[in-house]
């Protein structure tokens, strides 16, 4: 603690706190004829620009604007893509035009060599995507394998495998997929041939089907 020693150190004291406070209201002085100023400019500028007929706008500070909302998609435009896609994918095409051989069912495009199948079969193309059926009725896997197959493609895939299931768990074990699956391959563009699997690969559940490039020759030979 400070010990005042004589009365010359509390006079100077004193003086120094006088002067603290002059100073603190010469501030306050300062900032209240400044906050006045302000207030007087501002209502001679109001008063101006209404003897000129400028009238302030009454808003908020921050403009609100609305966020643009993605128009929806109407039902009846979803209801007629969905019947496009299935008029454009039949269930009713010929079968005879697909060949049975020891290897089981295959199909590939004019112009490619006739053992393209074999090779489909015995993993000369490495499969990049899948997609397994199970589960699914006409429509929706229908549905499920074009867009596969779309995808497949635009991702650069050029074997995929598509499972259907062997019907084991149908009623009178057949597979209602197995064969429509077949018949909507054959109208795809995209599809180039496709193979039955090995058992390792789903056997007769399932296909190996070799794609179109997007951007490359139709047909390209497989992987040593």
């Amino acid at each position: 603690m400070t010990t005042l020693s004589s009365f010359q150190d509390l006079k100077k004291i004193g003086k120094e706190l006088e002067e603290k406070a002059r100073a603190a209201e010469e501030e306050r002085k300062r900032a209240q004829a400044l906050k006045e100023k302000q207030a007087r400019d501002a209502q001679t500028f109001a008063s101006a620009m209404s003897n000129m007929g400028v009238e302030p706008i009454r808003t908020k500070k921050r403009a609100e604007l609305p966020h643009p909302k993605p128009a929806p998609i109407p039902r009846q435009t979803q209801a007629e893509h969905k019947a496009v896609l299935q008029a454009s994918i039949s269930d009713d095409v010929d079968p005879l035009t697909f060949l049975q051989s020891e290897d089981g069912c295959c199909f590939w495009r004019d112009g490619l060599p006739p053992d393209i199948c074999k090779k489909l079969r015995r993993g000369d193309w490495t499969v990049q995507n899948h997609i397994d059926l199970h589960g699914l009725r006409v429509d929706p896997a229908r549905e499920a394998v074009m867009q596969f197959l779309k995808a497949s493609q635009k991702s650069g895939a050029r074997c995929v495998r598509i499972v259907h299931g062997k019907g084991y768990g149908s009623e009178g074990g057949h597979s209602v997929l197995k064969e429509k699956v077949r018949r909507w391959l054959k109208q795809c563009d995209c599809v180039m041939a496709f193979a039955e699997a090995q058992e390792i690969d789903g056997g007769s559940g399932a296909l190996i089907v070799l794609l179109k490039g997007v951007a490359h020759a139709p047909y390209s030979a497989p992987r040593p």
